[in-house]
């Protein structure tokens, strides 16, 4: 599994990521995200292809808070067609391995109250919530020294 920059000869390939249906109410579209990144772009935002033997199965986007000290997951999600195959844990448990190399001392996300699956995800990979909510969203994060 590799991350792979988002750039001209493979940006149709991310736009071509889409969740299951039930899922949409909970993630970004694949443009959208690559959007978000662009908006985001003075705090460092970075948006790859997650890839698996050569076909791209996801997409993830960070980005920097607090002078780098705090990476914010914005968003992170595996293809409909790839999906059950343990592709998203891969995927984080190798983002995880990467930041801890960097200055950052923690990773935030948001995560849907609905959405179950994702936060046994994050929780299975040490993710705590913090006690704060935005509407429908919980917010969890990891630290690390």
């Amino acid at each position: 599994m590799k991350f792979t920059e988002i750039e001209p000869q493979n940006y149709r390939q991310a736009c071509a990521l889409s969740v299951k249906p039930q899922q949409q109410g909970y993630l970004s579209s694949a443009p959208m995200i690559l959007a978000r990144a662009y908006a985001f772009r003075q705090q460092n935002s970075q948006v790859w292809l997650i890839e698996a033997e050569e076909e791209a199965v996801g997409i993830i986007m960070i980005r920097e808070a607090d002078q780098g000290q705090t990476i914010v997951l914005d968003q992170f999600f595996i293809d409909q067609c790839f999906q059950g195959r343990g592709y998203g844990r891969r995927a984080m448990e190798q983002l995880l391995q990467k930041l801890r190399k960097s200055k950052a001392k923690q990773i935030v996300l948001c995560c849907r109250e609905a959405d179950q699956i994702a936060q046994r995800l994050y929780r299975s990979l040490g993710f705590v919530e913090t006690g704060e909510r935005d509407e429908d969203e919980i917010l969890f994060s990891l630290n690390w020294d």
